[in-house]
């Protein structure tokens, strides 16, 4: 990656970090909803440059995958960092799923306990409960989204056929293609 790349990575790296910092100082939606973009516009910027730095090798795995060549351990590497590596990279990272499973369970409890609810008071904490619940099970179904998609490209990748060689040349001619993949 060309020195001048890196170096802008960095300054925007530190900048998200100082941004993070802020907001963590002074808490409020519009810092948080300006850091959110702002590491949104990080994770495209991330992804193309991975994408620019394996083009030329994910180019010669498509002309094996093509060919009906088997892919060699580098090739296999390349696709896989390329199509699911930053779901592998979140699995890896993610620590808060077991947290996530607690709370929920939780929730459910409190729901439970409040299903027969009569008064304004208790209904209010009832839906309390239940946003809570809302806003929590995307986290959890983001992570069970991003295992199955590593699991689902680990099986094709295991079981190259004509269908799953097809797929995988479509999917990564895609992505190279594109400046939104």
């Amino acid at each position: 990656m060309p020195a001048i790349a890196t170096d802008r990575l960095v300054v925007k790296t530190e900048g998200i970090c100082l941004l993070i910092e802020d907001a963590m100082r002074r808490p409020s939606a519009a810092s948080f909803e300006g850091l959110e973009q702002q590491v949104g516009r990080l994770e495209i910027e991330v992804r193309e440059m991975q994408q620019a730095l394996v083009t030329d090798d994910a180019r010669r795995a498509l002309t094996a995958l093509k060919s009906g060549k088997d892919l060699t351990p580098e090739q296999r590497a390349v696709l896989r960092a390329l199509v699911v590596g930053d779901a592998e990279s979140y699995l890896h990272m993610e620590n808060n799923l077991n947290d996530w499973l607690t709370e929920l369970q939780r929730l459910a409890g409190e729901m439970h306990r409040l299903a027969g609810a009569t008064s304004a008071r208790a209904l209010g904490e009832l839906r309390g409960v239940v946003r809570d619940a809302a806003r929590l099970l995307p986290s959890i179904r983001a992570y069970m989204d991003e295992k199955c998609r590593l699991d689902r490209f680990d099986s094709a990748l295991d079981n190259l056929d004509d269908a799953n060689r097809e797929l995988l040349v479509r999917v990564v001619n895609e992505m190279l293609s594109s400046p939104t993949r």
